[in-house]
């Protein structure tokens, strides 16, 4: 991120006063959530580009504005991919509802594809997440099944 050379500050207190909340700000960020590298880098560059810059000619309002913007969405896509994140946690263990009912699933791809309807037995979830159907057909991926049906 390089700086500009933009001016449009009259008062070099403004620019103190900026660079003081934006630390404020930084610090409470970083504390928050210091696993997460993106925002931690972000916030690093900023803080280094409030203090390094020139005073007689400091950096316009609107890039410091735009670039909080950028701080802002960075950090909703972090938060929105923890969100997914845990979803998709909850999400595994719904395959725990298909114990005793009959699902649907295809086996092969293209020409040889045949569509299968077993009923499933256990679920059990690997090391990486994914949950596995253990049917009266076999092994059957939960992301594989097409439609799950009550058995009458």
């Amino acid at each position: 991120m390089a700086v500009t050379d933009v001016t449009n500050y009259s008062n070099l207190a403004n620019i103190t006063a900026s660079a003081t909340t934006s630390t404020s700000s930084a610090n409470a960020a970083t504390t928050a959530t210091n696993d997460a590298l993106g925002k931690d880098a972000f916030l690093k560059l900023l803080i280094a580009e409030l203090s390094n810059q020139d005073p007689l000619n400091p950096m316009e309002d609107r890039e410091f504005i735009s670039q909080m913007a950028t701080f802002s969405s960075l950090e909703q896509m972090q938060n929105m991919n923890s969100t997914l994140t845990s979803m998709s946690e909850a999400n595994k263990f719904n395959a725990v509802q298909y114990i005793g009912k009959a699902v649907a699933f295809t086996v092969g791809e293209g020409d040889s594809a045949t569509k299968k309807v077993a009923v499933v037995n256990h679920v059990w979830f690997e090391a990486n997440g994914k949950a596995i159907l253990d049917t009266t057909e076999g092994e059957v991926p939960l992301e594989n099944v097409e439609g799950v049906s009550v058995i009458s």
